[in-house]
């Protein structure tokens, strides 16, 4: 079962985490290390591992070292699992048998848990209407729920590789944030299902992989403001611009904003990537 696996991971300093992740993967599946040019020592961990390692000469982002990893997969599923996370004994095996059960389903999530053991839905997108967001108790710890959802969280997502490649994969032009959205829509509007398999569990740290200091939040801020009037955009949305001014007002003017330099600096930072944004330019990269 285990051989019908690649697992898919990117990778950007990730040396503190990196090695809690291979250690955790079960014998016999397949892994692919994209680095998105780390100067720390995640290279090193990974070849000293034994894993097929793809240096990338920039760091292009998430959804292009995903495509990077994905690459000639030969295999039924891509496993794509963020370097921060670690896989229980049994989480490969489950989704496989979830995806043997569900053949009208693409793409899975396992249950992805933090470090107190919550589950993290990624519930709510721009791209859907509120009726299609996932419901708040489908987050419970005490259930073994295997239910259809509209939206997928990209921390850990299970493709069927065939699905995966007959839309593209992940749009490389999103750099960070809100591409795991727009594969989910891709995928249903190829027809696929997708599902949420509570039996299946991972850890998932949830931000370890990338720092949490004040300039990484206004970096975060400032791309996730990019990343949303882009996908919108791409997608129809009605005003994706003014939409965003309005965000960016809002959180402003917010009392938890006035009353934290961190979220005040993430507010403003958030503000500089709506104004700054180009359609054109960021299409292109630039």
């Amino acid at each position: 079962m285990h051989n019908r696996i690649r697992i898919a991971t990117v990778t950007y300093n990730s040396a503190g985490v990196i090695g809690n992740l291979l250690d955790s993967v079960p014998e016999g599946v397949e892994v692919v290390v994209a680095d998105n040019n780390s100067t720390d020592d995640t290279c090193r961990i990974v070849e000293e591992a034994g894993v097929r390692l793809i240096r990338l000469e920039q760091n292009r982002g998430f959804g292009t070292g995903c495509n990077a990893g994905a690459a000639g997969n030969t295999r039924e599923f891509i496993f794509f699992v963020n370097p921060d996370a670690t896989l229980t004994p049994d989480c490969c095996r489950l989704l496989v048998k979830a995806a043997d059960a569900h053949p009208a389903a693409v793409a899975f999530n396992p249950a992805v848990l933090n470090s107190r053991g919550r589950i993290r839905l990624n519930r709510r997108s721009a791209l859907l209407p509120r009726r299609d967001w996932t419901p708040r108790s489908y987050g419970g710890t005490d259930n073994d729920l295997s239910v259809e959802v509209r939206l997928l969280h990209g921390a850990a997502l299970f493709c069927r590789q065939a699905a995966f490649e007959a839309i593209g994969g992940f749009d490389e032009t999103i750099f960070l944030y809100h591409e795991d959205d727009d594969l989910s829509v891709r995928l249903q509007q190829a027809g696929g299902k997708l599902r949420l398999e509570h039996a299946a569990k991972l850890m998932h740290l949830g931000g370890k992989s990338s720092g949490g200091s004040v300039a990484t939040a206004q970096l975060k801020a400032y791309l996730i403001a990019q990343s949303r009037i882009y996908v919108e955009t791409k997608h129809g949305k009605s005003a994706p611009g003014l939409q965003a001014y309005l965000r960016a007002t809002a959180k402003l003017l917010s009392p938890l904003t006035l009353l934290s330099r961190r979220k005040r600096a993430q507010a403003l930072s958030y503000l500089r990537g709506v104004r700054e944004f180009d359609l054109e330019s960021y299409s292109s990269g630039k």
